[in-house]
């Protein structure tokens, strides 16, 4: 795929009333950390390919126009656990811009990519455009797909996630024939494939820069990562706030009680689970060696990873912020996640 120069967009942007700030501010939603598929790749993909049946004379200079008005605004706004994406990206758009003769029809557009089902025939070159993934990619392509989706649902239990992603490609199948072979060779890749999938337990309390940092090291082993808060009768343990954490929105946060084993063995249906133990140094790890013996006495076969915090995070632990927190409130605040 070429490079963008989104600095020829300038103009454009400016017809609509948009200054290089605004622009550059649309382009800093399509590179949050939190997107997978619906990132700036698929972005700079629309915009190409709305390039390319311009210089082909399949499209009028203004009907391209609004297309890459459409392409840069449809997904503006994209958090996969919310259903407003396209009316609060339409919204923007309106905020953003001045009114002119097409924004109408760009609004309606960027509303028709909730759906699919366009209503006019700007919206019917987008929303084919946008579908492609899906009508005209081969199997390669499909999975490349399917796993930034899994990624960007990774809030979702694995099992729920199966099952209802299944269902839509099966819907896809029908609906779209022209590429029934390789959605179904992807529904037969979703049947069989056991991702692995890490669990860091804890009891995060509260949740911290280190443990924070052991996390984003387990993301990049494995699949996903679900964090699983414990209730550790030896230690107090304040009722969950992980998901009101920014920075977790997007992952799976669980509590549970009783053993660890018997928690993991309930998540392995569809995956392959290993348990994820962070280190801050060698004290940490004869602690974690011996709890290990115990565990594998009560699930043969568990497996384990241990991996080390970076070193300025080994000083810090939920008890010793806890501490600080007793002393004056506050004092533990910077080494919380902002």
């Amino acid at each position: 795929m070429n490079a963008v120069d989104y600095t020829s967009y300038y103009s454009l942007f400016a017809q609509f009333g948009m200054n290089l700030t605004a622009m550059q501010e649309i382009l800093n939603r399509w590179r949050e950390p939190h997107r997978y598929y619906h990132n700036e790749l698929h972005l700079q993909y629309l915009l190409n390919e709305i390039e390319s049946l311009a210089r082909q004379g399949q499209i009028s200079t203004t009907l391209k126009e609004n297309l890459l008005m459409v392409a840069f605004f449809h997904d503006a706004i994209y958090d996969a656990t919310a259903a407003d994406n396209e009316e609060k990206s339409a919204a923007l758009f309106q905020q953003a811009t001045q009114e002119t003769d097409h924004s109408a029809g760009i609004i309606q557009a960027i509303l028709d990519t909730k759906t699919h089902q366009p209503t006019s025939e700007l919206s019917r070159i987008f929303c084919e455009l946008d579908m492609a993934i899906v009508t005209k990619s081969d199997f390669k392509e499909m999975l490349a797909w399917e796993k930034g989706i899994a990624k960007e649902y990774q809030f979702v239990d694995y099992s729920l996630y199966k099952m209802g992603r299944i269902a839509l490609l099966e819907h896809f199948a029908k609906q779209y024939p022209e590429n029934k072979e390789n959605l179904q060779n992807l529904i037969h890749y979703l049947t069989f494939h056991r991702p692995q999938i890490g669990i860091y337990a804890g009891s995060f309390n509260p949740f911290h820069n280190g443990h924070l940092n052991i996390l984003e090291k387990a993301e990049r082993i494995f699949d996903k990562v679900i964090v699983a808060q414990g209730i550790n009768p030896e230690k107090e343990t304040a009722a969950s706030s992980l998901k009101k954490l920014a920075v977790l929105k997007y992952r799976q946060i669980e509590q549970f009680g009783g053993l660890l084993t018997e928690y993991i063995s309930s998540k392995e249906e569809h995956a392959q689970m290993v348990l994820v133990r962070g280190l801050r140094n060698g004290d940490d790890l004869s602690y974690e060696v011996n709890q290990q013996r115990f565990m594998e006495d009560m699930k043969p076969g568990i497996k384990v990873v241990f991996i080390r915090c970076d070193m300025q995070f080994e000083h810090i632990s939920s008890s010793a912020i806890r501490n600080l927190e007793k002393i004056e409130k506050g004092l533990g605040s910077k080494y919380l996640p902002t």
